[in-house]
């Protein structure tokens, strides 16, 4: 009867030890895309249309030209940080994830919110794709350049 309490015993602190692993509550693992965007603050170069010709920021809504006044940065644990370029001031926050496949780029800042295409995501650009306001017309789709800011 001992060794069979002792054999119960055993297995239970085994079953106990192999039971402790990773939680599944664990966040997944970032992605390719998602360590590019957090290893750089990044700033607005210019608006495109969808052929890659630049618009001219006098034909941009006042929202999107003080967007190429600010870093954006990425943190890791999918904060964002909007920076004033020149004084390095946190002007505005919230959040981003990348979705369906990393093919949509959800930011929630104010003034800057919205689930933007990812045309491309790489270590010398960020191209997101947005319908916006061109000259006066809203509901435009562009893309909006940014480049990393290496310091």
């Amino acid at each position: 009867m001992n060794r069979l309490i002792n054999l119960v015993a055993v297995f239970a602190i085994l079953f106990l030890l192999g039971s402790c692993g990773k939680d599944s509550d664990d966040p997944a693992k970032p992605t390719e895309k998602s360590k590019i965007l957090v290893n750089y603050p990044w700033l607005m170069t210019s608006v495109t249309d969808l052929k890659g010709v630049a618009i001219s920021p006098s034909q941009l809504n006042l929202e999107t030209r003080a967007i190429s006044e600010m870093e954006i940065q990425f943190l890791q644990n999918n904060v964002v940080k909007a920076k004033d370029k020149n004084t390095q001031q946190v002007t505005n926050g919230g959040t981003w994830a990348l979705q369906e496949d990393t093919n949509i780029l959800d930011i929630k800042i104010s003034g800057f919110s919205g689930a933007f295409g990812v045309e491309e995501i790489s270590n010398s650009k960020l191209k997101l794709k947005n319908k916006m306001p061109v000259n006066g017309v809203a509901g435009v789709e562009a893309i909006m350049v940014f480049e990393p800011v290496i310091k």
